[in-house]
């Protein structure tokens, strides 16, 4: 009879699968030349050149995604081929991540033990394969200055990872450290992660706490002590928020091309955009490097719709909260961890496809659940049939 296989040669050969999808997919991208942003951020970056980390980390507003160039360019050069890798190596420890959150969410355990019942797989595997394999995620992987992205993505993760594994294991300090850390580099990376201290109170009501704030009020100084990794992005990029806020009509935000734009005809903009990469989720056709895409600069119809149809997204997470909580996580996910680049903060392109990287975890997750149910009726089925 054949051997059963342990949880742990499972996960190994998952892992494996994870990272060899990851790496047929993006093969052929290796030598991709340098493009847009990647000119002024690498190329013409002497900071990075001369490996200037005194300078980097004074002047740069991403110091820890800079002083990974700087190692790349140290290393290599001008060579597209190292900085590719790193990228790729990044893209795969994502998909890595995910599979673990998504695994030690379904399966909590009190001191490193597992509850009883058998392993379910199918779910942290099917999220993790459509995350790395998702055409969506083309640009942030292989767009090399949109490492960013990526890499900002890896820290958050690992924050998450490592926050879940406080509540896990006997011994919380060095998890919290840990995730502590990761949440600093991952403010250092990329504004966007500013959204995890907040995705950590929601995943603790969601799964440690169980919906009881009470418990998630005793977790306070773990929270607190998340909640101070802002200062990072607030030290750095502090001196130039009020640059990117702007409300007033006949000011607005200068933009580098054309007129100026208020903060609330970018978040109506916003409104049109946010279902466009929805659309873009479920069906990945006509995706573009560069979109031209046109400001709305006052309430209409359409606009009124989309507010409404997003309005009942977001009610349909609060609905799902007692019955499918992973979906309603997942949904939740998606529009807190885009609020940075789709609300009312000015940023001079109004859609980027990388700027979906961290938000489509949150669709991953869904897609597997919804997945793992469907193949479940159908060995139910056929376990039925079997019997009859």
């Amino acid at each position: 009879m054949p051997t059963k296989l342990s949880d742990a040669h499972k996960n190994v050969l998952n892992l494996c699968l994870i990272a060899v999808v990851a790496a047929l997919i993006y093969s052929n991208s290796f030598q991709t030349t340098f493009h847009f942003d990647d000119v002024h951020s690498i190329i013409e970056n002497y900071a990075i050149h001369r490996f200037d980390v005194r300078g980097i980390l004074s002047a740069s507003p991403r110091p820890v995604l800079d002083l990974t160039f700087a190692l790349n360019y140290y290393f290599g050069k001008l060579d597209v081929f190292g900085y590719h890798l790193v990228n790729l190596i990044l893209h795969i420890a994502n998909g890595i991540l995910l599979y673990f959150i998504l695994l030690w969410t379904l399966h909590p355990a009190k001191n490193g033990r597992k509850r009883d019942g058998q392993t379910d797989f199918r779910v942290p595997l099917y999220a993790g394969l459509l995350f790395i394999a998702h055409p969506l995620q083309t640009q942030a992987v292989t767009y090399i200055v949109s490492r960013s992205s990526v890499m900002a993505t890896t820290f958050y993760l690992l924050s998450l990872l490592l926050f879940i594994g406080a509540y896990r294991y006997s011994r919380p300090l060095p998890f919290l450290a840990g995730a502590f850390v990761a949440s600093c580099l991952g403010m250092g990376t990329k504004q966007e992660t500013a959204t995890l201290p907040l995705m950590l109170v929601i995943y603790d009501y969601y799964f440690i706490s169980d919906g009881e704030l009470k418990t998630v009020k005793r977790h306070y100084k773990a929270h607190l002590a998340m909640w101070a990794t802002l200062a990072v992005v607030l030290y750095i990029n502090f001196h130039g928020i009020n640059e990117f806020v702007s409300f007033d009509s006949a000011k607005g935000v200068k933009m580098p091309q054309g007129d100026a734009i208020t903060s609330f005809q970018y978040f109506l903009t916003q409104l049109h955009v946010i279902p466009y990469y929805i659309k873009l989720l479920f069906l990945p056709i006509n995706l573009n490097l560069d979109y031209d895409w046109p400001i709305t600069r006052q309430i209409d119809l359409p606009t009124v719709l989309y507010f409404f149809l997003l309005a009942a997204i977001i009610a349909l997470a609060v609905k799902l909260f007692r019955k499918e909580r992973l979906i309603s996580f997942g949904i939740i996910w998606f529009f807190v961890t885009l609020s940075v680049t789709s609300s009312f903060l000015v940023i001079y392109d109004m859609i980027f496809e990388h700027r979906l990287y961290l938000p489509s975890i949150g669709f991953a997750a869904i897609i597997a659940v919804l997945i793992s149910k469907i193949s479940g009726l159908r060995s139910g089925e056929k376990v039925k049939q079997a019997r009859s």
